[in-house]
Formats: structure tokens, C-alpha cells, sequence
């Protein structure tokens, strides 16, 4: 009975973490939702917080631990794992870690996504401090195949890539369905995933580009202030000026 409790919250809290974020989801909503009364979440989690930790722990613990023992077997092996490798090694512990749950990479991605979202301190502390060395050790693989990169290009593509595996994925079936109306094929997650290595790795791998160095957009001379007045046009109110740099950016 216990276990079906605990389950029962889980898939619940999974769920509405990922439709409505972990920030905009109440205790209370997972207890309506999962009929369960408030004791039940205290007495086997004992917070919020550490329900949270629960549901991050369910789908990262296994994905890592698989993800550790292939990049220790090719360590041992002393093999070279190109980009795309080290990629395929990812999505196959993350594939493992989602294969039971019904909506599996579709949810697992919306989770990771929301959790991009959060202003939650604890959670991101807490995913820190328990997988932190491991996607550090991965991340490091991954520049030293890029060397001639910067911290902050690798930094910024990182993100780039994250955001673009969560965009495709996380709607798999929707954006499935739309290839199958408009072109009248089907990828499986297999292909798109494969499709996606491919993608990121050529992203990482790109030339920096000097561009990238300058301001996108110059304001003062794309909107010209009027003769005597020293305010930008009404549809620009409000916005930032993007000719300067955040706090603790070099000129």
C-alpha cells in the first residue's frame, strides 16, 4: 500500500511539474490530484523540497549511473569517443532512465525544461551537488574535442543545445503528427534523436563567430533620436539599451 502511495504522488507531482512548472505547482494541487491528504506527502517525503529532489532523483539517478559506467568503460578501454559518440552515450542513458514511464523523453524533456525555467535555488543546489561531477566530467570530454573554443562560446553552445534537444523532444508526438500530415512520414524518437546528434555536434563544433563580439543592434543609429529631443520613438520605450554591456562585461 505504501509503495502504491509513493508511486501514486510521484507520477502525479511528475506530471503537473511538468504541464505547469515547479514553480506554479502547489503541494496542494499534487494531493488533489494524486487523492492523497497533505499527511501522506509529509510522512514520505517530509517536504515539498524534498519531493522535488524525488521526482529529479527518479529519472537522473538511473540515467547517470549508466552514463558513468559507459564513460569508465571507455576510459578503460582508452578508446577516443568522437562529439557524436559522447552524444549517443547521453540520449542512450537518458532513453534507458525514461523507457518505463508512459510519456518517457516527451515528459523527461518537459521536466528538464521547466527546471530551466525555475527561480527554485534548492533545486538547482541540490541537482549541483548530486550530478554536478558527473555532467562536469562529460562537459569537459566534450570541450577537449573542441579545443580551439573559449569557455564562453562552450558555455553559450552548451545551452543552445540544451534548449533545442528540449524544443524537439518534449512535443515529439505533436511535431510527428504535423510530419506525417505535411510530408507523410513518421520519424520515431530513435531517428529524431539520431538526427539530433548530428545537429548539435555540427553546432559545437562551428567556428566562433567574431560577430557574436558585437552588439546585435545599435540603437542610437537604427532609430535616430529627432533634432532636439533626446528620447528614442514611442515603439521603442521601455526597452533596454542593448549598446551596453551587463554588469561585469569588458568593454
Amino acid at each position: 500500500m505504501a509503495k502504491s502511495t509513493v508511486k501514486r504522488i510521484l507520477d502525479t507531482a511528475v506530471e503537473l511539474f511538468a504541464q505547469n512548472g515547479f514553480d506554479q505547482t502547489s503541494v496542494r494541487d499534487i494531493t488533489q490530484a494524486a487523492n492523497v491528504n497533505l499527511a501522506a506527502i509529509n510522512y514520505h517525503f517530509g517536504s515539498r523540497d524534498a519531493l522535488i529532489q524525488a521526482v529529479a532523483e527518479r529519472y537522473l539517478t538511473p540515467m547517470c549511473q549508466l552514463l558513468e559506467r559507459q564513460l569508465d568503460d571507455h576510459d578503460s578501454l582508452d578508446s577516443e569517443l568522437s562529439l557524436e559518440d559522447l552524444l549517443e552515450l547521453l540520449i542512450a542513458a537518458m532513453l534507458s532512465a525514461v523507457e518505463k514511464d508512459r510519456q518517457g523523453v516527451s515528459l523527461f524533456m518537459r521536466l528538464v525544461g521547466q527546471a530551466y525555467l525555475s527561480s527554485d535555488n534548492n533545486l538547482r543546489t541540490f541537482l549541483q551537488r548530486r550530478y554536478g561531477p558527473l555532467f562536469g566530467r562529460f562537459l569537459t570530454q566534450m570541450s577537449q574535442r573542441v579545443p580551439q573554443m573559449s569557455q564562453s562560446e562552450f558555455y553559450w553552445r552548451c545551452h543552445f543545445m540544451i534548449g533545442t534537444a528540449v524544443l524537439s523532444m518534449a512535443r515529439h508526438g505533436m511535431l510527428a503528427e504535423q510530419e506525417r500530415f505535411f510530408f507523410g512520414s513518421n520519424a520515431s524518437e530513435p531517428e529524431v534523436f539520431h538526427r539530433l546528434v548530428s545537429f548539435l555536434a555540427a553546432g559545437l563544433r562551428a567556428e566562433p563567430d567574431m560577430v557574436t563580439e558585437q552588439p546585435l543592434l545599435d540603437l542610437p543609429e537604427a532609430f535616430p533620436k529627432e533634432a532636439g529631443t533626446s528620447q528614442l520613438p514611442e515603439s521603442q520605450a521601455g526597452l533596454p539599451d542593448q549598446t551596453e554591456l551587463p554588469p561585469g562585461g569588458k568593454g
